[in-house]
């Protein structure tokens, strides 16, 4: 499946008045998790342009909606789970997936 990836973050939509792709690698992305840090968004997603490799990827955006890594950066490529969630302290970004074995 050729899936476009949309963040539907309150937040932004607030922000921005819209919905803007953050990732349209082919193959499926989704299970989207975003925090904010250092005045910018971070958004990671599942993500399986890799196949048959489940993989999470990131991309940060600014609060304007610029995204700054268009095809997003790999993090894990193995076999993520079908989700993964982000936390923030106020100085580390931490991402974690169940490995899907």
């Amino acid at each position: 499946m050729n899936l476009y990836y949309y963040v539907m973050l309150a937040i932004l939509f607030m922000l921005l008045g819209g919905d803007f792709p953050i990732g349209t690698a082919p193959n499926y992305t989704g299970y989207p998790s975003v925090c904010y840090a250092n005045e910018q968004f971070y958004v990671f997603w599942v993500d399986q342009r890799q196949l048959p490799l489940m993989s999470i990827y990131g991309a940060r955006v600014t609060a304007d909606g610029t995204v700054l890594d268009p095809s997003g950066r790999a993090l894990y490529v193995d076999s993520a789970g079908y989700s993964c969630d982000v936390a923030y302290d106020g100085t580390n970004i931490l991402v974690v997936t169940r490995n899907h074995c």
